[in-house]
């Protein structure tokens, strides 16, 4: 239309320079306008809230009405007068005032009669009775415990514990519970044997290494065993062993 060759390369490069200027002048436009219309409208928001706020402020203002406060004022005691005078007709004919002191005998007795104020009178305790049973008379020392009989695990080892007096502590020495070594680890000693061993009041392998043939065959007795069961498993030797290794060669 203009007579310019779109195929030119000049003519193709004012074109797109034409059009990018155009385009930079619309957003330039829109940016202008879209910000100015908003700044308006929140203007005009702001203007309408100030507006409401200053009308409830008014008719706050308006409306409120003052409440006195009460003022506490402390009541006024009246001190009656020490005296009255006799006459009350005398004032008015003498400048005598001063007043005749009262007649204690003229005041009712009814009126300063003491009250009789009965005394508190605290309530009885009941003391509850507890009914205390008779204690029992102490167990002679002498008299020897009764011996369990039967074939449960507390009647054996009760029959072993009562026949203890028959070992002989003074040769293979004595010893108590928390000196107790773990005997089962001797072999052919069992859990139960070993209760059997400790109700007769052997604990410790320096116990068991120092049994003679007497005390053997005593003890092999007493913890009701098989006969000659103790020598065969080598009990003696096994403690001595066992204490050696625990205790050292020098124990």
């Amino acid at each position: 239309m203009f007579g310019l060759d779109p195929f030119s390369r000049p003519v193709a490069i004012s074109e797109i320079v034409l059009l990018l200027a155009l385009a930079a002048f619309i957003g330039w436009l829109l940016g202008r306008l879209i910000p100015a219309s908003r700044i308006r409208s929140l203007r005009e928001s702001i203007d309408n809230k100030e507006a409401e706020l200053e009308e409830c402020r008014r008719s706050k203002s308006v409306g409120k009405t003052t409440v006195p406060v009460p003022v506490r004022t402390q009541p006024v005691v009246e001190t009656p007068p020490a005296f009255v005078h006799a006459d009350p007709l005398l004032p008015a004919f003498t400048f005598d005032d001063t007043p005749d002191p009262i007649n204690v005998e003229t005041v009712n007795p009814v009126d300063t009669a003491p009250v009789d104020i009965p005394a508190f009178v605290a309530p009885p305790v009941v003391v509850p009775v507890v009914d205390v049973p008779a204690s029992k008379p102490p167990v002679p020392a002498d008299v020897p415990a009764p011996i369990i009989t039967g074939n449960s695990e507390a009647a054996v080892l009760n029959r072993i514990a009562s026949r203890a007096s028959e070992i002989n502590f003074d040769r293979i020495g004595r010893a108590v519970a928390s000196e107790a070594d773990d005997l089962k680890d001797i072999v052919g000693i069992g859990p139960f044997l070993e209760r059997k061993l400790h109700s007769l009041g052997i604990y410790t392998f320096r116990q068991i290494a120092n049994f003679t043939k007497e005390d053997i065959d005593k003890v092999n007795e007493i913890i009701e065993f098989f006969p000659g069961r103790i020598e065969r498993d080598n009990w003696v030797e096994q403690s001595k062993e066992f204490y050696t290794r625990k205790y050292g060669s020098k124990s």
